[in-house]
């Protein structure tokens, strides 16, 4: 995920990276285009990508990933997303992710060295339920 690297198996915040996110998300606030807020905060990038950026809970923080930017933040950047989506008339394609409540999680039954793959693994096991 960008913005976080991966340390003894818990996500910690690229500070370099979480910058960027940062830029990106107030470059678009502040009525940049997607692309052009990722390219004046120094990473171009084309479009669907910003758009996924702007668009992941991940970055307000939850149980793995700690936060990088506000709540405040990441609802002003999203209502912007609909806001011009709807004056494009795109609304229909821009759904807002759904919010997961309820999951399965199976027991773990494998060890990993590397941290990654044990991540992985665990990931693997947690079903949504709702």
């Amino acid at each position: 995920m960008y913005g976080y690297k991966i340390v003894d198996g818990k996500a910690v915040i690229d500070e370099t990276e979480a910058e960027i996110i940062t830029a990106i998300f107030n470059g678009y606030i502040s009525g940049m285009s997607l692309r052009d807020a990722a390219e004046k905060a120094g990473k171009p990038m084309v479009h669907s990508m910003v758009k996924r950026i702007i668009s992941n809970y991940c970055y307000i923080g939850d149980d793995f990933y700690p936060a990088i930017i506000s709540r405040q933040t990441f609802s002003k950047a999203n209502a912007e997303l609909i806001r011009r989506s709807e004056r494009h008339g795109s609304r229909k394609r821009l759904q807002p992710p759904p919010i997961h409540t309820e999951f399965l999680f199976s027991e773990p039954t494998k060890h990993y060295d590397d941290p990654i793959a044990q991540a992985e693994y665990i990931y693997s096991l947690i079903e949504v339920i709702k």
